[in-house]
């Protein structure tokens, strides 16, 4: 895995923060000398992502899945080894040498170079006099100059090749364009063209804060009037939001997150002081943009026109409540109260009819804008509205026992238990039924709807450690004595059986003197790199270490003296094959009988003479 000399690599993983690169991804928090959050790998809703600062690794006790700093961004970025190294030596500014290893280059890093430089091009067009008519247009929709800047907000030129131009000056391909998203391949003959023409341009960025794409704003009549990238290496629809990387912190602090529609509304909300707003870039909220604000918060606040509100929230509440496999079953512990996977909570704040977060915060203000949200109600509330209300307007005892269906199939696929129980009560009271026959209803549709989990694909699970083995590969890598007393007499083939120790020990063979967490970058395979994760972030009870290597050390010893008394015996075996059984093989009994007098020695037991036996390979009673 290492393409890079081990000092320099360890030079980058010592000067990144571990805890800051997962942060910026996970809302972590602190748990002993660990911090611990919401894997980003695979889907859950009980933190069992662990982070180390001290030995700047991570682990994952749901999906497996650990590494380093180089390869969290390798899995969190999609990017090769050699590809992570680059970005994280940038990142804590020390230099790499030229003839960098770039066998291992997806193409990743030259397309964010790309876009990057367009959006230098794109932002630096704003400022100047062809910018004019774009800058006239954020000073009448009352986006101040300083929030424009903030989020880097550009103009692309008219005309059809501005930025072809420009890109051809730095060396950029044609077809590096058409990939990057920014250039359109002309239909009827050879060619390309600006995608992006005469338009105010919202720059799309990752949780690195790195362009990947954009979104372009008509003036006048154009059609259409907000044009995005298309998807690219770099970017997929409904995956991001924007605006994320610049509101992360104060959704952090605030443990919220505020759901706009559109880039003008989302502007507006910052510059207002509402800094934890994000949009959803023109689509529907998505699942993926769900699970991406649940790393960082318990709560999501929504605005809906008051007019749309209903049949919005009733439509949005049916995209998040398909069922699954997490989060099903409403389980109460001893004190009475519920247990589950934490809380999460999507609830619509109501603007006025006509209205949207930009034009409410223009005429309102702030203040109005608080209380607004304030006054927000759960999205599922609006959803049982809907659920209890026949949808043709009947009335009577049949439209009734329908609704109850109806409500009791919708509370059975909310994961939050206590906001269940408080719907099944308002929802009986509106009904005229007793909430307890609700909540039994629900309960039983549960285990119908549940649907079976689905392994993550993110790295296979590594097999069960043998605990002897784990134990002697654990001491391995937090005793430098231990290594120098052990490794001389460890076959880790014939020693350890699991495939993953076996590597780990071959590392630290290599490298006797190398940090544990420095061993990672040695590792060919995601399963020893899990394991070996696993076995670095577990809070272990310390051992006495002089004790745990004289154990190792005699059961060692007995394991080499076995291997060799078997020697031994399968030459005696095979001479005697070909020779004949009356052969002399004093030497080599007499090897036999030594070796076996030993290792009967270290397990308490008697050496029985070999010399007149039938020779056969010793085996003490617990081997």
């Amino acid at each position: 895995m290492a393409q890079y000399a081990q000092a320099l690599l360890d030079d980058v993983r010592n000067a990144v923060d571990i805890v800051d690169l997962v942060g910026r991804f996970v809302n972590l928090r602190k748990a002993g000398v660990n911090w611990k959050g919401l894997c980003p790998f695979h889907g859950e809703k009980t933190p069992s992502f662990m982070v180390n600062p001290k030995k700047g690794i991570f682990h994952c006790f749901g999906c497996g899945v650990g590494g380093d700093v180089f390869g969290f961004l390798m899995r969190q970025d999609r990017l090769s080894f050699p590809e992570a190294v680059r970005s994280l030596a940038k990142t804590a500014g020390i230099a790499l040498p030229e003839e960098g290893a770039r066998s291992g280059d997806s193409g990743r890093e030259e397309l964010i170079r790309i876009v990057d430089l367009a959006w230098r091009f794109y932002d630096d067009t704003l400022w100047r006099p062809a910018g004019d008519r774009a800058r006239a247009y954020l000073e009448q929709r009352g986006i101040d100059a300083d929030v424009a800047k903030r989020f880097g907000l550009g103009y692309a030129p008219e005309g059809w090749d501005g930025l072809l131009t420009f890109m051809r000056s730095q060396k950029v391909t044609d077809d590096a364009l058409v990939t990057a998203g920014l250039a359109v391949q002309r239909e009827n003959r050879s060619g390309v063209y600006d995608r992006f023409r005469g338009r105010l341009l919202f720059p799309i960025r990752d949780l690195q804060g790195r362009v990947v794409a954009f979104g372009g704003r008509g003036f006048g009549d154009e059609q259409p009037k907000y044009l995005n990238s298309p998807e690219t290496p770099l970017y997929t629809k409904g995956n991001l939001l924007y605006a994320a990387d610049i509101a992360r912190p104060t959704i952090q602090t605030k443990n919220r997150a505020l759901l706009v529609e559109g880039y003008v509304d989302c502007l507006m909300a910052h510059q207002h002081g509402f800094t934890e707003t994000v949009a959803a870039l023109g689509t529907s909220f998505t699942a993926a943009q769900l699970a991406l604000l649940r790393r960082y918060c318990d709560e999501v606040v929504t605005f809906f026109d008051a007019d749309a509100a209903g049949q919005k929230a009733a439509e949005r509440a049916e995209e998040l409540l398909e069922p699954t496999s997490g989060g099903m079953a409403w389980a109460v512990n001893r004190s009475g109260s519920f247990e589950g996977g934490g809380t999460f909570r999507v609830k619509v704040a109501l603007l006025p009819a006509g209205h949207d977060p930009d034009t409410f915060l223009r005429e309102s203000g702030a203040p109005a804008f608080a209380e607004r949200i304030g006054a927000a109600r759960s999205l599922l509330a609006y959803a049982l509205d809907r659920a209890v209300v026949d949808p043709d307007g009947a009335t009577g005892a049949r439209a009734r026992t329908t609704a109850f269906a109806r409500v009791a199939v919708m509370l059975a696929k909310v994961a939050d238990a206590q906001e269940a129980a408080a719907l099944s009560r308002e929802a009986a009271a509106k009904l005229g039924v007793d909430a307890t026959q609700l909540w039994i209803e629900a309960q039983r549709l549960q285990s119908s709807l549940r649907t079976p989990p689905a392994r993550p694909q993110t790295a296979p699970a590594p097999s069960s450690t043998p605990p002897v083995e784990r134990d002697l590969v654990t001491l391995l890598l937090r005793s430098v004595e231990a290594r120098a007393g052990l490794l001389a007499i460890l076959d880790e083939t014939d020693d350890l059986g699991h495939p993953p120790l076996r590597a780990i020990v071959a590392a630290l063979k290599r490298r006797p003197d190398a940090p544990a967490e420095s061993l990672m970058t040695d590792l060919e395979t995601d399963e020893a790199r899990s394991v070996l994760s696993s076995l670095l972030v577990e809070d272990r009870e310390s051992l006495d270490v002089q004790v745990s290597i004289e154990q190792f050390q005699r059961r060692l010893e007995r394991s080499q003296r076995l291997r060799r008394a078997r020697e031994v015996s399968q030459t005696i075996a095979e001479t005697q094959a070909k020779t004949g059984v009356a052969a002399p093989m004093h030497t080599e009994l007499r090897t036999l009988h030594e070796e076996s007098a030993v290792v009967y020695g270290i397990t308490g037991g008697v050496a029985q003479s070999l010399e007149h036996g039938t020779p056969g390979s010793p085996r003490s009673s617990d081997e």
